[in-house]
């Protein structure tokens, strides 16, 4: 029964908040929201007055609102006018829906549509922004066909159906894109004969899935050739004297006690057996043998037609490769888990150069998908 009176008191007064919201908002001149209240509280109520006095006086000053609003645009000389036009018709035949989906509202209020005018007012306001758009593409440069693009996927919002739309969307889009073509990435190295092809590759890979959505498309030297590009910017990148240094081998021996470790048992003399602690002791070696390698990558990018430097970095980085044994005389139960392990190890010899070069390049690899990301980051579509 409690649990009853609870859940009745929480409906009375959430109906009374309802309403007393709808008319809150209508005081305000929020007059969306007070019609939205004042309907849905009719289609579940008919008969609530206060909604019923909030809906009549809410259609009333909300469509005297939005058509002396209207009336005004119309007497404006700028061609914007139409897409506030628009969106005033567009809440007006907002209302008229929902009134019409009320069968109570109805009886009360006779709602108007404006559907025509509601058309009209976004077809002119589409070739508005055609207008703009053919006028931004007319500029012939990149930043006028970044403009134009945004003009013409504008109109869509007020037309779908805009004529040749998706030729001017192209022909705006390849005028605002910026043509990069990635130069072959040479290595300079006294003495070791290396391939960057694993690099060049995933560089390639990352620049393809940038440029999705993007004013800025990439080509490598094979691509460009196929269709006779002009680039718009080079990007230059440049291994500078790529070495390994000396191997250097570490060792390491110290001593290792452990205490109360079981080392045998004793039988007393009732016949009962004991186990029997003590200190176990080892001597662990452990020897780590190392090889760095190191270089600097250039990296640059420039303007193709006048050939002056946009941006210039350069990248030092270096990688260490990493090997550890173990060896130990003495008892092996002073050894952790983990120093056995590695006492079962064998001395190795360093990778070859071409394997150290890679895990050298997956350092800058970072830094240079970093800089390319910051130097384009305004080109989002």
């Amino acid at each position: 029964m409690k649990t009853f009176l609870h859940s009745l008191l929480a409906l009375m007064v959430l109906t009374i908040v309802s309403c007393a919201t709808g008319k809150n908002a209508l005081e305000k001149g929020n007059y969306e929201t007070a019609l939205d209240r004042a309907i849905n509280r009719l289609q579940s109520n008919p008969d609530n007055k206060k909604s019923q006095d909030v809906l009549i006086e809410g259609y009333r000053l909300a469509s005297n609102y939005h058509m002396d609003y209207i009336r005004m645009l119309a007497v404006n000389n700028d061609p914007n006018k139409w897409e506030a036009t628009y969106y005033q018709y567009k809440q007006l035949n907002s209302y008229y829906r929902q009134i019409q989906r009320c069968p109570a509202c109805l009886s009360l209020v006779m709602p108007k549509s404006y559907v025509s005018e509601e058309s009209d007012a976004a077809r002119k306001a589409a070739d508005y922004q055609i207008e703009l758009g053919n006028n931004a593409l007319a500029t012939n440069t990149i930043e006028g066909g970044r403009r134009a693009f945004k003009h013409f996927n504008f109109a869509l919002n007020f037309d779908r159906n805009v004529p040749n739309i998706d030729s001017l969307l192209t022909d705006a889009r390849n005028m605002g894109t910026i043509r990069v073509l990635i130069e072959p990435i040479p290595i300079h190295s006294r003495s070791l004969e290396l391939t960057n092809e694993y690099f060049e590759n995933r560089v390639i890979e990352y620049l393809d899935r940038f440029s999705q959505g993007r004013f800025v498309q990439f080509f490598t030297v094979d691509e460009a050739e196929q269709i006779d590009l002009q680039p718009d910017q080079i990007v230059s990148m440049q291994f500078d004297d790529f070495v390994l240094g000396q191997t250097l081998i570490e060792s390491n021996t110290k001593e290792i006690k452990r205490d109360s470790v079981v080392v045998g048992q004793f039988t007393d003399d009732k016949g009962v057996k004991h186990d029997v602690y003590n200190t176990v002791k080892a001597e662990l070696t452990i020897n780590r043998k190392t090889l760095s390698s190191q270089g600097v990558m250039n990296f640059e990018i420039r303007d193709a037609y006048t050939n002056r430097i946009l941006t210039n970095r350069k990248l030092p980085n270096q990688d260490v490769w990493v090997h550890e044994w173990a060896s130990f005389n003495g008892d092996s139960r002073a050894l952790t888990r983990d120093e056995i392990e590695m006492s079962k190890l064998k001395e190795l010899p360093p990778p070859p150069p071409q394997t150290l070069f890679i895990g050298f390049v997956d350092r800058i690899y970072d830094q240079i998908i970093g800089s390319i990301s910051n130097f384009y980051r305004d080109s989002e579509i």
